[in-house]
């Protein structure tokens, strides 16, 4: 029997981003495998470069419209502790992007945001290698312009 890839693979949805926004790139149910098509509170993109798109709009958001510009504001919205282990995830994230947890980030810098994305990504996915490519969150990063 075959590895099952976590949830954030299977829907190409590095940032297990819950269904609700209008997202650029979300597949058309007609073109869901039978799992993707079983996901009933997450969004499946149709590529990882839509997801990584999407995850860096958000970002991006939090920091331009609700000023969260640290790793512990950041995650503590992201990821809440009814549903998380935040402050392990504020720990994750603050390493990603090479930060304390209470120290200012600039995700308007392409590398930072890359870091950012890259980390939400490995803590989401339990890893990076195999699920994910540089090439993915650079692609997703172009579409989001970055």
């Amino acid at each position: 029997m075959g590895k099952i890839l976590p949830r954030s693979v299977r829907a190409n949805n590095p940032g297990n981003l819950r269904i609700g926004q209008p997202w650029q790139g979300l597949m058309p149910r007609e073109r869901m495998t039978p799992e993707q098509k079983a996901e009933t509170e997450f969004c499946v993109f149709a590529d990882a470069a839509h997801g990584f798109r999407a995850l860096a709009t958000l970002l991006r958001t939090y920091q331009t419209k609700y000023g969260l510009d640290t790793p512990a504001q950041i995650i503590t919205r992201f990821a809440p502790s009814s549903e998380n282990n935040t402050q392990a995830y504020i720990n994750a994230f603050a390493k990603g992007v090479a930060s304390e947890p209470d120290a200012k980030i600039d995700l308007s810098r392409r590398m930072k945001m890359f870091w950012a994305c890259q980390a939400i990504a490995m803590h989401e996915a339990g890893g990076w290698d195999g699920y994910w490519t540089n090439e993915q969150l650079a692609d997703g990063l172009d579409l989001a312009g970055f």
